[in-house]
């Protein structure tokens, strides 16, 4: 059912829920989706409008507005605001859905380079990973059955060679609008849940909770009215989801007290992107790389066909659509392979995980190098409330973010391309050039707005570590708050570590995990 805050007298107390979802994007929706039809009563607290496109009206994006240390000021200064939309759906209205999973090393921890790890093994997350796979329409979950991805990409990768140190990744995309904008792809059925409310322009102010932060009693919120402060109401549930992203989740908790902090003082700290270079360095061979290993390592749709039964197996299609009712029968979307180092390399070089794309030259005789990789939990790379500045709409303080680079982060980076240099060379690259300079310690890289810059990824993540104990981090295996009996999280905030792979298929999957635990309890 949709509702909107304008229909809800001022003071008014919205109780009898079983849980409270305060978020609708990439971890929210999917969470409300898994949970409507089901015995439980579920809120879930939109900030946008159901009609919402496009970019967010100014003064409810200011909102995600902030101020922010001098590396990151030099990194993006509009990052705050840029990389995050206060509407309906989230940045899933603007991301083209880059997916795989993460890796077994990811969730392990790594002597010698970093100590977090995941409370439990990727087979746990499997399961749940296929389910994510229709999210984004893409099949089969089959990202390590290299021959089938050959074939549907009509590609071949390098011939293998002894003591290589680098394998391929297949990734997924899915730019198709109706199936990335998660509002869109389960709105209907969210509109349609007698057990499911969806309420909109309903804005979060701060968690309400007993006199020892233990037990969430219930949730200040208003509405936004002409640009400003509407009336304020009042939810009340027996369990609440905290699916906001992975900044704004954690100014909530700092406006509420400190809400869900550990004695270590955990909270906010070991903020991470995935940092990136767009061109980090250009590579010329002696003659062009074959048609058929380009193909593996560009981006290009694919057209899976379902199969007819169970045991049989989805199949690649060409063939031409003359009725786009066809449509139906298939999976379409976007793959390719990328460059990704060996679970041996990272152990005997002590790095973070990376992935490399090959952009080759029309020519296939010169291909440019994108450079994105794991950043190490850093606890000096933080959120906090801004002691300056407040947000124009609510008047509450705003994110302060000081996202900083440790020294392992460009000791990663510059090992990668040398790793990178070295596979090619064994390739026929005739030479092999950096683009970037990275020289100097962790503070020292080219900034701006230049394709050999230093820039982030778009994924907010660590900020609220999952951990196998309260000393750790602050939610257990479960995403629940080591220290609120009643209050979880959604998102890659609880990402105790990041891989190199986009992280939205692993938000969805935490979800649908996350709805699981909840119909148990």
């Amino acid at each position: 059912m949709y509702l909107s805050s304008e229909e809800v007298p001022a003071g008014t107390v919205l109780q009898g829920y079983d849980i409270c979802i305060a978020g609708a994007g990439a971890a929210g929706l999917p969470l409300a989706r898994s949970l409507a039809g089901t015995s439980k009563k579920v809120l879930l607290l939109a900030a946008g409008l159901p009609d919402d496109k496009g970019l967010p009206p100014g003064f409810r994006q200011k909102i995600y507005g902030g101020t922010m240390g001098s590396f990151l000021e030099k990194v993006d200064p509009l990052f705050l605001r840029r990389s995050r939309l206060h509407m309906y759906g989230g940045t899933t209205n603007h991301f083209g859905f880059w997916s795989r999973p993460l890796d077994e090393v990811d969730f392990q921890p790594r002597p010698g380079y970093r100590k977090a790890f995941w409370p439990f093994p990727l087979a746990e997350l499997t399961p749940f990973y296929q389910r994510a796979m229709e999210y984004g329409r893409y099949g089969p979950f089959n990202f390590e059955d290299l021959p089938f991805w050959e074939k549907a990409l009509f590609g071949k990768n390098f011939s293998p060679l002894k003591d290589d140190e680098l394998g391929v990744a297949i990734m997924h995309a899915q730019y198709e609008e109706r199936y990335h904008d998660f509002q869109l792809q389960v709105g209907d059925a969210l509109k349609s849940a007698t057990n499911v409310t969806v309420l909109f322009n309903a804005n979060l102010l701060k968690l309400e909770s007993t006199s020892q932060r233990s037990h969430v009693t219930a949730l200040e919120c208003a509405s936004i009215v002409d640009g400003r402060e509407g009336h304020r109401f009042t939810v009340k549930a027996e369990k609440y989801v905290l699916a906001l992203g992975g900044i704004e989740s954690v100014r909530l908790l700092k406006l509420s007290g400190e809400l869900g902090n550990n004695k270590n003082d955990h909270l906010g700290r070991g903020f991470m992107v995935h940092p990136l270079i767009t061109t980090a360095a250009q590579v010329e061979f002696h003659q062009p790389v074959p048609a058929e290993i380009r193909n593996l390592y560009r981006d290009q749709q694919v057209r899976l066909r379902h199969p007819e039964a169970p045991s049989q197996e989805y199949l690649h299609d060409t063939a031409p659509l003359v009725d786009p009712r066809l449509l139906l029968k298939h999976c379409v979307f976007n793959a390719w392979g990328v460059l990704v180092p060996t679970p041996e390399t990272l152990a005997a070089d002590k790095i973070g995980n990376f992935r490399v794309i090959l952009r080759f030259n029309p020519e296939g005789d010169r291909a440019e190098l994108n450079l994105n990789w794991e950043q190490v939990p850093n606890e000096n790379s933080r959120i906090t409330l801004s002691p300056t500045e407040v947000d124009p709409v609510f008047r509450q303080p705003v994110t302060h973010l000081d996202w900083r680079l440790a020294e392992e982060d460009k000791r990663t980076a510059v090992r990668a391309v040398e790793i990178v240099d070295r596979y090619l060379g064994r390739r026929g690259a005739a030479s092999f050039r950096l683009t970037t300079d990275l020289t100097g310690d962790a503070g020292q890289w080219i900034f701006g707005r230049l394709e050999n810059a230093l820039a982030t990824g778009d994924h907010h993540m660590g900020a609220l570590r999952m951990a196998a104990s309260s000393e750790e981090g602050l939610v257990d295996k479960h995403s629940r708050f080591f220290s609120v009996d009643n209050l979880y999280t959604a998102g890659c905030a609880q990402f105790p570590t990041s891989g190199f792979t986009n992280p939205t298929l692993t938000i969805v999957a935490l979800a649908l995990r996350l709805a699981d635990h909840l119909l148990k309890g």
